[in-house]
């Protein structure tokens, strides 16, 4: 009778399993067959719902939970750590992908508050943070350690009494990976620059294809991940990090995006579904990146996305409102919709491997709190255009007017310069002096490639490159060049392709000439705007191909406490 039973659950168990796989096969045949035989709203402009099909994305909680394990480990640390600043557990690179990071984990007799002190070469590299809260148990996080040295942190403990006692410990860290190439300091004035409290701010060098990392006033590294990020490196409201970067390291793509800090740590991953049909043979299907260039957070925490829609024909012009909390897609900006067919079908000023055609390239967007516009970067039209972001309407087109139908000229900007020159190529949208402007004016800066690619050649296009701010009136339709720098740099700091322009304080901007000489340097100037002076200048060089610095950005390495929290993160 016993044998009876097992051959019975054996065979049960064998049926389950067959028929478990082949509904998943079923499912996935299912699922392959709607990829190829799309649906489209009209011409060449996928449904809403096709496209959400398409990307799908799906929250993973693999890397969240790794993180919980580690923290785990680290309370446990903390509470057999014996009471004395001398006794305190010293832990490198604490979540394994931020090598220049640190966590000391210390236990007082009494209350204390803590500062960090990470001794930097000079006054200006030394990075110091204050720690809120009096506390008797400590766990100090410690950034903007030096690559390939032994570091010296000092964390002074202060009572409520106001007495104070100091303990130094010292961080040995790994050399810094050589793909990262070199950084030549060419100048350097830290008054001068926007450091921020304690200098605790570096210039981050975004990488398109590999390793983003920041350096101090003095160019030296102190911060790096070995997470593969590509484009997006974004602080967001929470403190936290956006990055996109893979979902395996083996991956070929880039369709994981992953909020996260400076320590490694991983709150949520949306991993993106990028196999989208060819164009040579839509009934193929091939891996893509999703997220191509852009990531921001909304005034509701969800995030936009510049994302590849799946479509066979066309790429890099719709973008996605992500739900944070299910990762469900909530709103489809399909740019097709909005700009003139002409725009697209008769488009042919790049050309792809792939066959597929990028007529809008967008690489960056912002979103304006005061009026919800999202205003749009779209490099191979030469165009930024602000949508009032609930009705996808038009507002406005800062363009030359070539090749476009007159039914789109009321919407085009009229320059008040006299010999006006258009942008060309552009990247890194944002507005300035967001507090001071009122009513219906604006301050716009970007970065001009001064690549003409459908409209606006002129005498001085590809001579050189530069950060702009223009002054737009969108009531009155108009708009007035008020600053510029980049020109005088010539054809050496000249970019085809990437670059930024932001303002980072103090009357400053920070630009990124990503791709000088044809991809082979990346430079990094920060400059003061009313008097036009260098401030802070490094040239990088010997980078692999590929791997030029998409963005620069100046940032904060401490956006919240170094007070951290070893409580689990909860997945959703």
């Amino acid at each position: 009778m016993k044998k009876f039973w097992k051959i019975t659950i054996g065979v049960l168990l064998a049926l389950i399993v067959v028929g478990g796989a082949a509904a998943y096969h079923e499912r996935h045949n299912i699922r392959r067959y709607l990829l190829v035989h799309q649906r489209y709203a009209k011409k060449d402009i996928l449904t809403t719902n096709q496209i959400k099909l398409n990307i799908r994305p799906a929250l993973s909680t693999a890397n969240t939970t790794s993180t919980n394990k580690l923290s785990k480990t680290y309370r446990q640390d903390l509470k057999q750590v014996k009471t004395g600043s001398t006794n305190a557990k010293v832990i490198m690179n604490p979540y394994k992908t931020s090598p220049l990071a640190g966590l000391i984990l210390v236990k007082t007799e009494a209350a204390t508050k803590v500062t960090l002190t990470v001794h930097g070469d000079t006054p200006a590299t030394t990075i110091t943070k204050h720690l809120r809260g009096y506390k008797t148990q400590h766990a100090v996080g410690v950034l903007g350690l030096y690559a390939d040295r032994t570091n010296r942190v000092t964390l002074t403990f202060t009572r409520k009494n106001g007495t104070t006692t100091r303990t130094t410990y010292t961080m040995k860290t790994a050399a810094a990976p050589k793909e990262i190439g070199k950084n030549t300091l060419k100048t350097s004035k830290p008054q001068q620059m926007a450091l921020g409290q304690g200098n605790t701010k570096l210039t981050f060098a975004v990488s398109s294809l590999g390793y983003t990392y920041g350096l101090d006033a003095k160019g030296q590294i102190r911060w790096y991940s070995t997470k593969p990020i590509s484009h997006v490196f974004k602080q967001l409201a929470d403190k936290h990090l956006l990055i996109n970067t893979k979902v395996k390291a083996s991956d070929s793509k880039s369709n994981a995006l992953q909020e996260t800090d400076f320590y490694g740590r991983v709150y949520h991953q949306y991993n993106m579904n990028g196999l989208f049909p060819t164009k040579d043979d839509p009934s193929k299907l091939a891996n893509n990146t999703v997220i191509h260039h852009d990531a921001i957070e909304l005034p509701n925490h969800n995030f936009l996305l510049t994302v590849d829609d799946g479509s066979k024909k066309f790429v890099e012009d719709t973008m996605i409102e992500v739900d944070r909390n299910t990762g469900k897609i909530q709103k489809v900006i399909d740019l097709k919709r909005i700009l003139p067919k002409s725009a697209y079908e008769a488009y042919n000023g790049t050309h792809r491997s792939d066959g597929k055609i990028d007529w809008f390239h967008q690489n960056s967007m912002y979103y304006n709190h005061k009026n919800g516009e999202l205003i749009i970067s779209g490099r191979n039209q030469d165009m930024m255009l602000a949508i009032n972001y609930k009705t996808t309407k038009l507002k406005w087109i800062l363009a030359a007017p070539e090749k476009l139908p007159k039914s789109y000229h009321k919407y085009l900007l009229k320059p008040t310069t006299k010999h006006y020159r258009y942008n060309g190529g552009q990247h890194a949208v944002m507005l300035i002096n967001t507090a001071k402007n009122t009513g219906s004016k604006i301050d716009l800066e970007f970065y001009d490639n001064n690549v003409p690619v459908t409209r606006g050649k002129t005498k001085q296009s590809k001579k050189w490159s530069a950060g702009e701010i223009v002054s737009i009136d969108q009531l009155k339709k108009t708009v007035t060049k008020s600053w510029s720098f980049g020109r005088t740099l010539g054809k050496r700091n000249f970019t085809n392709i990437v670059g930024s322009s932001y303002d980072v304080g103090k009357g400053n901007t920070l630009i990124g000439f990503g791709y000088a000489n044809n991809g082979k340097r990346s430079e990094f100037v920060e400059v003061n705007r009313k008097t036009k002076q260098i401030v802070f200048d490094v040239d990088r060089t010997g980078f692999g191909h590929g791997d030029w610095s998409y963005r620069a950005q100046r940032m904060t390495l401490y956006p919240g406490s170094a007070n951290l929290s070893l409580q689990d993160i909860q997945t959703k």
